[in-house]
Protein backbone atom coordinates (compact mmCIF):
# COMPACT_ATOMS: atom_id res chain seq x y z
CA UNK A 1 0.00 0.00 0.00
CA UNK A 2 1.32 3.49 -1.18
CA UNK A 3 2.28 5.61 1.49
CA UNK A 4 1.60 8.98 -0.64
CA UNK A 5 -2.38 9.83 1.24
CA UNK A 6 -1.09 10.53 4.81
CA UNK A 7 0.16 12.42 7.38
CA UNK A 8 4.22 13.09 7.31
CA UNK A 9 5.39 10.93 10.79
CA UNK A 10 6.32 13.29 13.54
CA UNK A 11 9.94 11.90 13.18
CA UNK A 12 10.62 13.43 9.79
CA UNK A 13 9.11 16.84 11.27
CA UNK A 14 11.71 16.38 13.85
CA UNK A 15 14.37 15.57 11.27
CA UNK A 16 13.17 18.57 9.28
CA UNK A 17 13.77 20.54 12.70
CA UNK A 18 17.41 19.42 13.03
CA UNK A 19 17.99 20.43 9.39
CA UNK A 20 16.93 23.20 9.57
CA UNK A 21 18.91 24.52 12.34
CA UNK A 22 22.15 22.51 10.70
CA UNK A 23 23.23 21.38 14.00
CA UNK A 24 24.52 18.09 12.38
CA UNK A 25 26.46 18.56 9.54
CA UNK A 26 30.37 19.56 10.64
CA UNK A 27 34.08 19.31 9.63
CA UNK A 28 35.42 22.07 12.53
CA UNK A 29 35.10 22.21 16.55
CA UNK A 30 31.84 23.84 17.74
CA UNK A 31 30.38 24.87 20.60
CA UNK A 32 28.54 21.64 21.65
CA UNK A 33 31.17 19.54 21.59
CA UNK A 34 29.48 16.77 19.42
CA UNK A 35 32.32 14.66 17.79
CA UNK A 36 31.84 12.97 14.53
CA UNK A 37 30.52 9.26 16.38
CA UNK A 38 27.76 11.29 18.31
CA UNK A 39 26.83 13.03 15.47
CA UNK A 40 26.54 9.45 13.15
CA UNK A 41 24.66 8.02 16.19
CA UNK A 42 21.99 11.12 16.29
CA UNK A 43 21.57 10.90 12.55
CA UNK A 44 20.58 6.73 13.04
CA UNK A 45 18.51 7.73 15.83
CA UNK A 46 16.29 10.35 13.21
CA UNK A 47 16.16 8.69 10.30
CA UNK A 48 15.39 5.23 12.75
CA UNK A 49 12.20 7.24 14.12
CA UNK A 50 11.35 8.75 11.10
CA UNK A 51 10.75 5.32 10.20
CA UNK A 52 9.39 4.55 13.35
CA UNK A 53 11.41 1.52 14.36
CA UNK A 54 12.49 0.91 17.35
CA UNK A 55 11.18 3.11 21.14
CA UNK A 56 8.90 5.56 19.48
CA UNK A 57 7.90 7.64 22.64
CA UNK A 58 11.55 7.78 24.65
CA UNK A 59 13.91 8.02 20.68
CA UNK A 60 11.56 11.18 20.18
CA UNK A 61 11.92 12.46 24.00
CA UNK A 62 15.72 12.01 23.71
CA UNK A 63 16.13 13.76 20.09
CA UNK A 64 14.08 16.40 21.50
CA UNK A 65 16.63 17.10 24.43
CA UNK A 66 19.32 16.54 22.34
CA UNK A 67 18.46 19.44 19.81
CA UNK A 68 17.36 21.39 23.00
CA UNK A 69 21.31 21.14 24.41
CA UNK A 70 22.82 21.35 21.18
CA UNK A 71 20.97 25.01 20.72
CA UNK A 72 21.80 26.15 24.53
CA UNK A 73 25.58 26.19 23.42
CA UNK A 74 24.99 28.54 20.62
CA UNK A 75 22.74 31.27 22.08
CA UNK A 76 23.33 33.67 24.57
CA UNK A 77 20.96 33.17 27.50
CA UNK A 78 18.77 30.42 28.88
CA UNK A 79 15.64 33.17 27.73
CA UNK A 80 16.51 33.24 23.94
CA UNK A 81 16.64 29.37 23.99
CA UNK A 82 13.08 29.26 25.94
CA UNK A 83 11.82 31.91 23.28
CA UNK A 84 12.76 29.57 21.05
CA UNK A 85 11.77 26.86 22.31
CA UNK A 86 8.65 27.29 22.92
CA UNK A 87 7.18 27.54 19.60
CA UNK A 88 9.18 24.56 18.50
CA UNK A 89 7.12 22.51 21.53
CA UNK A 90 4.01 24.32 20.41
CA UNK A 91 4.06 23.20 16.77
CA UNK A 92 4.98 19.80 17.84
CA UNK A 93 1.89 19.58 20.00
CA UNK A 94 -0.71 20.96 17.67
CA UNK A 95 1.16 18.15 14.95
CA UNK A 96 0.78 15.45 17.18
CA UNK A 97 -3.04 16.48 17.88
CA UNK A 98 -3.78 17.15 14.30
CA UNK A 99 -2.62 13.64 13.63
CA UNK A 100 -4.77 12.35 16.54
CA UNK A 101 -7.75 13.83 15.77
CA UNK A 102 -8.14 14.71 12.23
CA UNK A 103 -7.82 12.40 9.23
CA UNK A 104 -6.65 13.25 6.09
CA UNK A 105 -7.68 12.31 2.16
CA UNK A 106 -4.70 14.96 0.81
CA UNK A 107 -1.58 13.55 -0.62
CA UNK A 108 1.32 13.67 1.98
CA UNK A 109 2.60 16.95 0.26
CA UNK A 110 -0.83 18.40 0.14
CA UNK A 111 -1.58 17.87 4.06
CA UNK A 112 1.54 19.33 4.78
CA UNK A 113 0.14 22.47 3.19
CA UNK A 114 -2.64 22.09 4.79
CA UNK A 115 -0.84 22.21 8.31
CA UNK A 116 1.02 25.25 7.32
CA UNK A 117 -1.38 27.10 6.36
CA UNK A 118 -4.48 26.29 8.36
CA UNK A 119 -2.12 25.39 12.00
CA UNK A 120 1.33 25.79 11.46
CA UNK A 121 1.20 29.95 10.91
CA UNK A 122 -1.77 30.84 13.30
CA UNK A 123 -0.09 29.16 15.42
CA UNK A 124 3.24 30.00 14.93
CA UNK A 125 1.95 34.16 14.82
CA UNK A 126 0.82 33.27 18.53
CA UNK A 127 2.73 31.49 20.27
CA UNK A 128 6.13 33.35 19.33
CA UNK A 129 4.62 37.00 20.80
CA UNK A 130 3.25 34.44 23.73
CA UNK A 131 7.08 33.66 23.91
CA UNK A 132 8.58 37.08 23.42
CA UNK A 133 6.61 38.84 26.05
CA UNK A 134 6.97 35.39 28.85
CA UNK A 135 10.52 35.56 28.47
CA UNK A 136 11.03 39.17 28.43
CA UNK A 137 13.33 38.99 25.67
CA UNK A 138 12.90 42.79 24.76
CA UNK A 139 14.15 43.62 27.93
CA UNK A 140 17.72 42.28 26.27
CA UNK A 141 18.04 44.50 24.09
CA UNK A 142 19.01 42.57 21.47
CA UNK A 143 19.66 44.45 18.02
CA UNK A 144 17.78 43.24 14.66
CA UNK A 145 17.62 44.64 11.21
CA UNK A 146 15.06 47.62 11.03
CA UNK A 147 12.67 45.40 8.37
CA UNK A 148 9.81 44.71 10.69
CA UNK A 149 9.60 41.09 8.89
CA UNK A 150 13.30 40.68 8.29
CA UNK A 151 13.30 36.99 9.01
CA UNK A 152 11.43 36.66 6.04
CA UNK A 153 12.45 35.62 2.60
CA UNK A 154 11.36 38.61 -0.17
CA UNK A 155 9.90 36.63 -3.09
CA UNK A 156 9.86 38.45 -6.22
CA UNK A 157 7.07 37.63 -8.84
CA UNK A 158 9.64 36.25 -11.32
CA UNK A 159 10.25 33.62 -8.48
CA UNK A 160 13.73 35.15 -7.47
CA UNK A 161 14.37 34.78 -3.79
CA UNK A 162 16.14 37.37 -1.30
CA UNK A 163 16.95 34.62 1.90
CA UNK A 164 16.89 35.88 5.04
CA UNK A 165 20.44 34.64 5.97
CA UNK A 166 21.36 36.93 2.80
CA UNK A 167 19.38 39.93 4.63
CA UNK A 168 21.03 39.68 7.81
CA UNK A 169 24.69 39.11 7.05
CA UNK A 170 24.46 42.01 4.66
CA UNK A 171 22.69 44.05 7.51
CA UNK A 172 26.19 42.49 9.95
CA UNK A 173 28.39 44.20 6.98
CA UNK A 174 26.35 47.45 7.88
CA UNK A 175 26.02 47.54 11.30
CA UNK A 176 29.77 47.44 11.58
CA UNK A 177 30.29 49.84 8.94
CA UNK A 178 32.51 47.33 6.69
CA UNK A 179 32.68 45.96 3.41
CA UNK A 180 31.87 42.40 3.24
CA UNK A 181 35.69 42.20 2.33
CA UNK A 182 37.26 43.87 5.01
CA UNK A 183 34.15 41.96 7.49
CA UNK A 184 35.61 38.90 6.93
CA UNK A 185 39.47 39.56 5.96
CA UNK A 186 40.07 42.53 7.59
CA UNK A 187 43.14 44.18 6.27
CA UNK A 188 43.44 42.39 3.12
CA UNK A 189 45.19 43.97 0.54
CA UNK A 190 47.57 42.06 -2.58
CA UNK A 191 50.27 41.35 -0.47
CA UNK A 192 48.01 40.20 2.61
CA UNK A 193 48.00 36.29 2.88
CA UNK A 194 45.63 34.45 5.24
CA UNK A 195 44.35 31.24 4.01
CA UNK A 196 41.95 30.97 6.83
CA UNK A 197 40.28 34.19 6.47
CA UNK A 198 40.31 34.05 2.66
CA UNK A 199 38.29 30.82 2.72
CA UNK A 200 35.68 32.83 5.59
CA UNK A 201 35.41 35.77 2.85
CA UNK A 202 34.84 33.54 0.16
CA UNK A 203 32.37 30.85 1.51
CA UNK A 204 30.66 34.10 2.93
CA UNK A 205 30.28 35.65 -0.70
CA UNK A 206 28.86 32.28 -1.75
CA UNK A 207 26.19 32.30 1.48
CA UNK A 208 25.21 36.19 1.05
CA UNK A 209 24.64 34.57 -3.18
CA UNK A 210 22.15 31.83 -1.92
CA UNK A 211 24.29 29.11 -3.71
CA UNK A 212 24.28 27.30 -0.12
CA UNK A 213 23.25 27.16 3.24
CA UNK A 214 25.96 26.89 5.91
CA UNK A 215 26.13 24.50 8.60
CA UNK A 216 25.37 26.38 11.78
CA UNK A 217 28.96 25.18 13.05
CA UNK A 218 30.22 26.53 10.11
CA UNK A 219 28.36 29.91 9.93
CA UNK A 220 29.35 30.62 13.88
CA UNK A 221 32.84 30.32 13.50
CA UNK A 222 33.28 31.92 10.58
CA UNK A 223 31.54 34.98 12.03
CA UNK A 224 33.44 34.54 15.43
CA UNK A 225 37.15 34.30 13.87
CA UNK A 226 35.65 37.57 12.02
CA UNK A 227 35.04 38.96 14.91
CA UNK A 228 38.61 37.84 16.47
CA UNK A 229 40.44 39.11 13.21
CA UNK A 230 38.92 42.58 13.31
CA UNK A 231 39.84 42.56 16.95
CA UNK A 232 43.56 42.33 16.52
CA UNK A 233 43.49 45.37 13.88
CA UNK A 234 41.53 47.60 16.83
CA UNK A 235 38.05 47.20 15.35
CA UNK A 236 36.18 45.20 17.87
CA UNK A 237 32.57 44.76 17.45
CA UNK A 238 30.83 44.84 21.48
CA UNK A 239 30.23 41.90 22.88
CA UNK A 240 26.20 42.70 22.75
CA UNK A 241 26.55 43.26 19.28
CA UNK A 242 27.91 39.90 18.70
CA UNK A 243 25.13 38.04 20.60
CA UNK A 244 22.81 40.21 18.78
CA UNK A 245 24.12 38.87 15.36
CA UNK A 246 24.55 35.41 16.33
CA UNK A 247 20.75 35.47 17.38
CA UNK A 248 19.48 36.84 14.29
CA UNK A 249 22.02 34.13 12.14
CA UNK A 250 20.42 31.66 13.37
CA UNK A 251 16.97 32.40 12.91
CA UNK A 252 17.86 33.63 9.34
CA UNK A 253 19.35 30.13 9.54
CA UNK A 254 16.42 28.70 9.93
CA UNK A 255 14.10 30.69 8.28
CA UNK A 256 16.42 30.93 4.91
CA UNK A 257 16.12 26.85 5.25
CA UNK A 258 12.71 26.29 5.76
CA UNK A 259 12.23 28.75 2.77
CA UNK A 260 13.77 27.08 0.33
CA UNK A 261 12.24 23.90 1.20
CA UNK A 262 8.82 25.42 0.77
CA UNK A 263 9.93 26.30 -2.66
CA UNK A 264 11.39 23.37 -3.55
CA UNK A 265 8.22 21.18 -2.08
CA UNK A 266 5.55 23.37 -4.18
CA UNK A 267 6.24 26.90 -5.83
CA UNK A 268 7.83 30.33 -5.16
CA UNK A 269 3.95 31.66 -5.54
CA UNK A 270 3.03 29.57 -2.19
CA UNK A 271 5.77 30.68 -0.59
CA UNK A 272 4.81 34.00 -1.30
CA UNK A 273 1.48 33.43 -0.04
CA UNK A 274 3.03 31.98 3.24
CA UNK A 275 5.02 35.29 3.62
CA UNK A 276 2.04 37.28 3.46
CA UNK A 277 -0.38 35.13 5.68
CA UNK A 278 2.43 35.24 8.27
CA UNK A 279 2.92 38.81 8.25
CA UNK A 280 -1.06 39.68 7.83
CA UNK A 281 -1.28 37.25 11.18
CA UNK A 282 1.31 39.40 13.04
CA UNK A 283 0.28 42.64 11.95
CA UNK A 284 -3.46 41.58 13.40
CA UNK A 285 -2.43 40.36 16.61
CA UNK A 286 -0.08 43.49 16.88
CA UNK A 287 -3.31 45.54 18.73
CA UNK A 288 -3.49 42.40 21.33
CA UNK A 289 0.31 42.48 22.14
CA UNK A 290 0.35 47.08 22.60
CA UNK A 291 -2.74 46.17 24.61
CA UNK A 292 -1.47 43.52 26.83
CA UNK A 293 1.98 46.14 27.14
CA UNK A 294 0.04 48.94 27.80
CA UNK A 295 -2.20 47.33 30.99
CA UNK A 296 0.84 46.16 32.41
CA UNK A 297 3.04 49.40 32.87
CA UNK A 298 1.31 50.77 35.83
CA UNK A 299 0.88 47.94 37.67
CA UNK A 300 4.70 46.89 37.05
CA UNK A 301 5.72 50.52 38.36
CA UNK A 302 4.38 49.30 41.66
CA UNK A 303 6.43 46.15 42.03
CA UNK A 304 9.22 46.55 45.01
CA UNK A 305 11.30 43.56 43.86
CA UNK A 306 12.59 41.36 40.82
CA UNK A 307 11.31 38.52 42.29
CA UNK A 308 7.45 40.23 42.32
CA UNK A 309 8.10 41.99 39.44
CA UNK A 310 8.53 38.25 37.76
CA UNK A 311 5.77 36.42 39.82
CA UNK A 312 3.31 39.69 38.47
CA UNK A 313 4.39 39.23 34.62
CA UNK A 314 4.46 35.71 34.68
CA UNK A 315 1.10 35.67 36.18
CA UNK A 316 -0.20 38.59 34.07
CA UNK A 317 0.98 36.79 30.96
CA UNK A 318 -0.63 33.42 31.97
CA UNK A 319 -4.16 35.56 32.43
CA UNK A 320 -3.82 37.39 29.13
CA UNK A 321 -3.41 34.87 26.91
CA UNK A 322 -5.96 32.66 28.41
CA UNK A 323 -8.34 35.74 28.18
CA UNK A 324 -7.20 35.65 24.68
CA UNK A 325 -7.96 32.08 23.90
CA UNK A 326 -11.50 33.25 25.47
CA UNK A 327 -11.80 35.87 22.24
CA UNK A 328 -10.64 33.30 19.79
CA UNK A 329 -13.68 30.76 21.03
CA UNK A 330 -16.08 33.64 20.71
CA UNK A 331 -15.83 34.21 17.34
CA UNK A 332 -15.57 30.95 16.70
CA UNK A 333 -18.91 30.12 17.82
CA UNK A 334 -20.69 33.45 16.85
CA UNK A 335 -19.36 33.50 12.89
CA UNK A 336 -20.45 29.71 13.17
CA UNK A 337 -24.11 30.89 14.49
CA UNK A 338 -24.07 33.37 11.60
CA UNK A 339 -23.06 31.42 9.31
CA UNK A 340 -25.91 28.98 10.30
CA UNK A 341 -28.39 31.48 9.93
CA UNK A 342 -27.43 32.32 6.50
CA UNK A 343 -25.98 29.70 4.78
CA UNK A 344 -24.04 30.42 1.83
CA UNK A 345 -24.33 34.18 2.43
CA UNK A 346 -20.94 36.67 3.28
CA UNK A 347 -21.07 38.30 6.26
CA UNK A 348 -22.65 41.57 6.28
CA UNK A 349 -19.44 44.89 6.69
CA UNK A 350 -21.59 46.35 9.68
CA UNK A 351 -21.56 43.23 11.53
CA UNK A 352 -17.90 42.50 10.84
CA UNK A 353 -17.22 45.85 11.92
CA UNK A 354 -18.65 45.33 15.08
CA UNK A 355 -16.97 41.99 15.39
CA UNK A 356 -13.37 43.55 14.76
CA UNK A 357 -14.47 46.49 17.57
CA UNK A 358 -15.71 43.82 20.37
CA UNK A 359 -12.82 41.24 19.52
CA UNK A 360 -9.77 42.67 17.87
CA UNK A 361 -8.51 42.51 14.49
CA UNK A 362 -6.92 38.79 14.98
CA UNK A 363 -9.35 36.90 16.38
CA UNK A 364 -11.80 37.53 13.11
CA UNK A 365 -9.70 38.44 10.51
CA UNK A 366 -7.51 35.02 11.16
CA UNK A 367 -10.54 32.63 11.78
CA UNK A 368 -12.46 34.05 8.11
CA UNK A 369 -8.98 34.06 6.52
CA UNK A 370 -8.66 30.12 7.72
CA UNK A 371 -12.18 29.42 6.35
CA UNK A 372 -11.59 30.86 3.44
CA UNK A 373 -8.02 28.92 3.29
CA UNK A 374 -10.29 25.44 3.82
CA UNK A 375 -11.98 25.10 0.55
CA UNK A 376 -8.59 24.39 -1.27
CA UNK A 377 -8.47 21.25 1.03
CA UNK A 378 -11.75 19.63 -0.20
CA UNK A 379 -12.29 15.73 -0.05
CA UNK A 380 -12.41 13.56 -3.12
CA UNK A 381 -15.61 13.33 -4.83
CA UNK A 382 -17.49 10.24 -2.64
CA UNK A 383 -15.15 9.98 0.35
CA UNK A 384 -17.55 11.37 2.56
CA UNK A 385 -20.41 9.10 1.71
CA UNK A 386 -18.46 6.04 1.37
CA UNK A 387 -16.62 6.91 4.88
CA UNK A 388 -20.05 6.95 6.54
CA UNK A 389 -21.23 3.96 4.81
CA UNK A 390 -18.24 2.56 6.02
CA UNK A 391 -18.66 3.35 9.43
CA UNK A 392 -22.60 2.45 9.11
CA UNK A 393 -21.15 -1.47 8.06
CA UNK A 394 -18.81 -1.52 11.07
CA UNK A 395 -21.53 -0.22 14.18
CA UNK A 396 -24.02 -2.99 12.13
CA UNK A 397 -23.92 -6.47 13.39
CA UNK A 398 -25.84 -8.11 11.20
CA UNK A 399 -23.45 -7.17 8.55
CA UNK A 400 -21.81 -9.88 5.96
CA UNK A 401 -19.01 -10.40 4.32
CA UNK A 402 -20.30 -9.62 1.25
CA UNK A 403 -21.43 -6.70 2.05
CA UNK A 404 -18.10 -5.97 3.48
CA UNK A 405 -16.73 -7.08 -0.41
CA UNK A 406 -19.25 -4.96 -2.00
CA UNK A 407 -18.39 -2.12 -0.09
CA UNK A 408 -14.82 -2.47 -0.78
CA UNK A 409 -15.47 -3.10 -4.41
CA UNK A 410 -17.40 0.40 -4.65
CA UNK A 411 -14.28 2.04 -2.52
CA UNK A 412 -11.67 0.69 -5.63
CA UNK A 413 -14.15 1.92 -8.09
CA UNK A 414 -14.23 5.34 -6.68
CA UNK A 415 -10.61 5.40 -6.81
CA UNK A 416 -10.42 5.51 -3.09
CA UNK A 417 -8.30 2.56 -2.30
CA UNK A 418 -5.65 4.67 -0.46
CA UNK A 419 -8.46 7.22 1.45
CA UNK A 420 -9.84 4.44 2.97
CA UNK A 421 -7.54 1.43 2.92
CA UNK A 422 -7.68 1.50 7.18
CA UNK A 423 -11.90 1.16 6.84
CA UNK A 424 -12.06 -1.86 4.66
CA UNK A 425 -9.75 -4.07 7.08
CA UNK A 426 -11.22 -2.99 10.06
CA UNK A 427 -14.62 -3.99 9.24
CA UNK A 428 -13.49 -7.75 8.14
CA UNK A 429 -11.73 -7.72 11.89
CA UNK A 430 -14.56 -6.46 12.84
CA UNK A 431 -17.01 -9.21 12.02
CA UNK A 432 -14.44 -11.96 12.72
CA UNK A 433 -14.28 -10.28 16.18
CA UNK A 434 -17.87 -10.63 16.43
CA UNK A 435 -17.91 -14.34 15.76
CA UNK A 436 -15.24 -14.89 18.31
CA UNK A 437 -12.77 -15.75 15.15
CA UNK A 438 -10.01 -13.72 17.02
CA UNK A 439 -7.19 -15.87 14.86
CA UNK A 440 -8.90 -14.43 11.59
CA UNK A 441 -9.39 -11.35 12.64
CA UNK A 442 -6.19 -10.22 13.65
CA UNK A 443 -4.45 -9.88 10.65
CA UNK A 444 -7.25 -7.45 9.23
CA UNK A 445 -6.55 -5.39 12.72
CA UNK A 446 -3.02 -5.83 12.11
CA UNK A 447 -3.40 -4.27 8.48
CA UNK A 448 -5.99 -1.76 9.86
CA UNK A 449 -3.88 -0.31 12.38
CA UNK A 450 -1.12 -0.25 10.31
CA UNK A 451 -2.93 1.47 7.73
CA UNK A 452 -4.42 4.22 9.70
CA UNK A 453 -1.44 5.64 11.22
CA UNK A 454 -1.37 9.06 10.04
CA UNK A 455 -4.45 8.52 8.11
CA UNK A 456 -7.51 8.22 10.52
CA UNK A 457 -7.39 11.08 13.07
CA UNK A 458 -9.75 10.39 16.41
CA UNK A 459 -11.01 7.04 14.75
CA UNK A 460 -7.81 5.63 15.63
CA UNK A 461 -8.82 5.55 19.32
CA UNK A 462 -11.35 2.80 18.92
CA UNK A 463 -9.41 0.86 16.55
CA UNK A 464 -5.90 0.93 18.24
CA UNK A 465 -7.77 -0.54 21.28
CA UNK A 466 -9.41 -2.96 19.46
CA UNK A 467 -6.18 -3.98 18.03
CA UNK A 468 -4.28 -4.00 21.64
CA UNK A 469 -7.28 -6.38 22.49
CA UNK A 470 -7.11 -9.07 19.61
CA UNK A 471 -3.73 -8.82 20.21
CA UNK A 472 -3.98 -10.15 23.85
CA UNK A 473 -6.26 -12.55 22.65
CA UNK A 474 -3.63 -13.67 20.12
CA UNK A 475 -1.25 -14.25 22.55
CA UNK A 476 0.52 -11.97 20.45
CA UNK A 477 2.58 -9.72 22.92
CA UNK A 478 4.86 -7.76 20.50
CA UNK A 479 1.47 -7.08 18.36
CA UNK A 480 0.42 -5.68 21.88
CA UNK A 481 2.83 -3.76 23.12
CA UNK A 482 3.28 -2.00 19.34
CA UNK A 483 -0.10 -1.17 19.14
CA UNK A 484 0.66 0.36 23.02
CA UNK A 485 3.64 2.27 22.12
CA UNK A 486 1.54 3.36 19.19
CA UNK A 487 -0.94 5.15 21.73
CA UNK A 488 1.47 6.23 23.80
CA UNK A 489 3.49 8.11 21.27
CA UNK A 490 0.61 9.37 20.15
CA UNK A 491 -1.66 10.55 23.39
CA UNK A 492 -4.19 7.75 22.72
CA UNK A 493 -5.82 6.43 25.81
CA UNK A 494 -5.68 2.57 26.24
CA UNK A 495 -8.47 0.82 28.33
CA UNK A 496 -7.72 -0.69 31.55
CA UNK A 497 -4.29 1.73 31.21
CA UNK A 498 -5.59 5.24 30.49
CA UNK A 499 -3.15 7.54 32.19
CA UNK A 500 -1.16 5.39 34.11
CA UNK A 501 2.39 4.64 33.37
CA UNK A 502 3.42 1.30 31.71
CA UNK A 503 5.21 -0.41 34.04
CA UNK A 504 5.62 -4.34 32.91
CA UNK A 505 3.49 -5.16 35.99
CA UNK A 506 0.92 -2.87 34.92
CA UNK A 507 1.23 -3.90 31.24
CA UNK A 508 0.46 -7.64 32.37
CA UNK A 509 -2.71 -6.50 33.96
CA UNK A 510 -4.05 -4.82 31.25
CA UNK A 511 -2.60 -7.98 29.02
CA UNK A 512 -4.47 -10.33 31.11
CA UNK A 513 -7.89 -8.33 31.19
CA UNK A 514 -7.96 -7.28 27.49
CA UNK A 515 -7.53 -10.80 26.93
CA UNK A 516 -10.30 -12.29 28.51
CA UNK A 517 -12.68 -9.04 27.95
CA UNK A 518 -15.52 -8.56 25.33
CA UNK A 519 -16.32 -5.09 24.07
CA UNK A 520 -18.82 -5.90 21.38
CA UNK A 521 -21.19 -3.07 21.91
CA UNK A 522 -18.02 -0.62 20.99
CA UNK A 523 -17.24 -1.94 17.87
Amino acid sequence: MSRDTCFATQGELVKLAYDAFGVLPRKEASHDDIDDTQKKAIQKQLVRLAKEEGGLLSNFEQVIQTLSSILTAYLPSIQVMSAIGDPLDDLLEAYSRLVREEGTYLSKAETLRYFISIRAIPLLVVSLNQSLLKHRIADLTLEVPEDEFWYLPTVAEDGRLVMPLEKVMRWVYARCDLSQTQFHYPGKNPRSDNNTLQQNLYNAIKWTRGARLPALPALFRNFEESFAALAQIGREIPKELQASIFVALMIARVSSYLAREINEAYDHQYLADVCEQFREYALWIADDVDEFKAELVPVMQRQDSPESALYTWLNACSHYWDFFDGKLAAVADTVQLLMDARPGAPLRDDVLAALKSKYGLFAVCSLLDRIQRQSAFLPPRWFGELLHYGFDLKNNSATRLEQIDEYAAQVTTYGLDEQLCWLVPWLRGVYHYRKEEFEAAMSHFQAAFEHAKYRAGKNQYKLVNQYVEVAAKNDDRRGFNKGIEWAQYLGIKVRWLRDDEPTEEKLDYVYYMLKNARYDHQM
